[in-house]
């Protein structure tokens, strides 16, 4: 009859070996998700948006403590690269207004579980980043006639401080 210490010896073993192959299974279908969300980059960073768009997947808050977490998925630009990412902000209701977040990733370099919770999202994220696209877009059209403004003025200054000074324009009706 096994010894009580032989006995947790191959209960270890069998489990150390069970978990051995769980992991090979866990990480080959992690590597699949990962390629999926490097082809969404790929795709993305044709697009060169320059924009940054956050949507909560979760989060967690006690009433009592005043302690809150929350997960996020989002595009923007983490370690200096554009791509899907997830962030996590923890803190405490009573202890002032939160100062961003505590963690961000790019998509693959992130917690397993925050990446499995986050996939069913991706599609609402890319709707958001639409639309923050085109509202940008017509900010970015908005302050263009502010801008070529500006530019004109500056041009006016540089020629006359170098002794030249171009026709004014000509607006409205007279000649």
């Amino acid at each position: 009859m096994p010894t009580e210490r032989e006995s947790l010896s191959a209960k270890v073993q069998a489990s150390f070996q069970k978990l051995s192959s769980v992991a090979t299974e866990l990480n080959a279908v992690s590597d699949e998700l990962g390629k999926c969300v490097t082809d969404l980059d790929a795709a993305l960073k044709k697009l060169n948006l320059g924009v940054t768009t956050w949507l909560e997947i979760r989060s967690r808050e006690d009433d009592q403590t005043g302690d809150y977490s929350s997960d996020y998925l989002g595009y923007a630009k983490v370690g200096g690269r554009w791509g899907i990412a997830l962030s996590k902000t923890t803190g405490n209701r009573n202890y002032g207004p939160d100062t961003g977040p505590d963690e961000e990733w790019v998509f693959n370099d992130g917690p397993r579980e925050l990446r499995l919770a986050s996939i069913a999202k991706i599609p609402e994220l890319l709707n958001k980043l639409g639309d923050e696209a085109t509202a940008m877009a017509e900010d970015v059209r908005n302050k263009l006639g502010e801008a070529q403004e500006v530019a004109e003025a500056i041009k006016l200054v540089a020629n006359e401080s170098k002794g030249t000074r171009p026709a004014p324009k000509q607006t409205g009706g007279q000649k």
